[in-house]
């Protein structure tokens, strides 16, 4: 996870990407034809993600940069589905995690991935930056101060990998997470999973930490509905009026 922070302020504008991109897209993850494999933990598909490809590459050869979101039920079925809209948002049901994995926890998680011709980024060689923002302003993370995507615990960013956004270190704002220089980077989610509305999500990656020069290669964003739980079969219900996932592609 996450938790390295810049020691000094600096005004970066993360704006236009250097390098050019794809329209957004939705569904399995890919690049130019070919299917990206989604490896962190067991039971997480490739699918119904929202990504973008960025062609990085130089002197006429091509590389491309894909990066994804996507949400999905958290651990068990009995959370009730998660759905989407084909697009960029998906829906999922407020209320606590049913499987018994974390308290505190809600029905959905999220997850990212960010690959390089479908492989998992050199150790180093890319900066990433995850922003949360939550319904009633709560937020976490920032898009302007990147760590390396690397196999660091504590430091990195793993290139793919599955959360939620009741962690307790996402509770804290930067004033109060170890190792933050000053106040007003984020002020932490103040998650409780009984709250319905949507919650926006972007990543950013970097060709190295802009503090040393790197600069904007891309992002991709998306959003989830978090609903009030229906009544005695409302979930399938749910299910059934069409919100369910891979509906259209773009």
């Amino acid at each position: 996870m996450h938790i390295r922070l810049m020691t000094a302020v600096i005004a970066i504008a993360v704006s236009t990407p250097v390098f050019a991109g794809l329209a957004p897209e939705f569904g399995t993850l890919s690049y130019a034809g070919t299917e990206i494999d989604f490896n962190a933990g067991t039971g997480n598909s490739n699918t119904n993600f929202v990504y973008n490809n960025y062609n990085i590459g130089s002197s006429g050869s091509d590389s491309w940069l894909t990066m994804g979101l996507s949400a999905q039920q958290y651990y068990s079925s009995s959370n009730g589905p998660v759905t989407n809209n084909g697009v960029d948002t998906f829906y999922a049901y407020a209320g606590a995690d049913q499987s018994g994995n974390l308290p505190g926890s809600g029905r959905w998680g999220f997850k990212w991935s960010v690959t390089v011709d479908g492989a998992m980024p050199m150790d180093g060689s890319l900066y990433m930056a995850l922003r949360v923002d939550g319904p009633s302003g709560g937020n976490w993370g920032t898009t302007y101060f990147p760590a390396p995507i690397g196999p660091n615990a504590g430091t990195d960013f793993a290139g793919q990998d599955v959360w939620t956004v009741a962690y307790d270190f996402m509770q804290m704002s930067s004033e109060e997470t170890y190792g933050a220089p000053y106040a007003g980077l984020w002020d932490g989610m103040n998650y409780n999973y009984d709250e319905a509305g949507v919650y926006n999500f972007s990543i950013s990656v970097f060709n190295d930490d802009p503090m040393d020069g790197g600069t904007l290669l891309g992002s991709t964003a998306m959003n989830v509905e978090v609903l009030a739980v229906p009544g005695v079969g409302g979930f399938a219900v749910f299910a059934f009026a069409g919100l369910v996932g891979g509906r259209r592609r773009r």
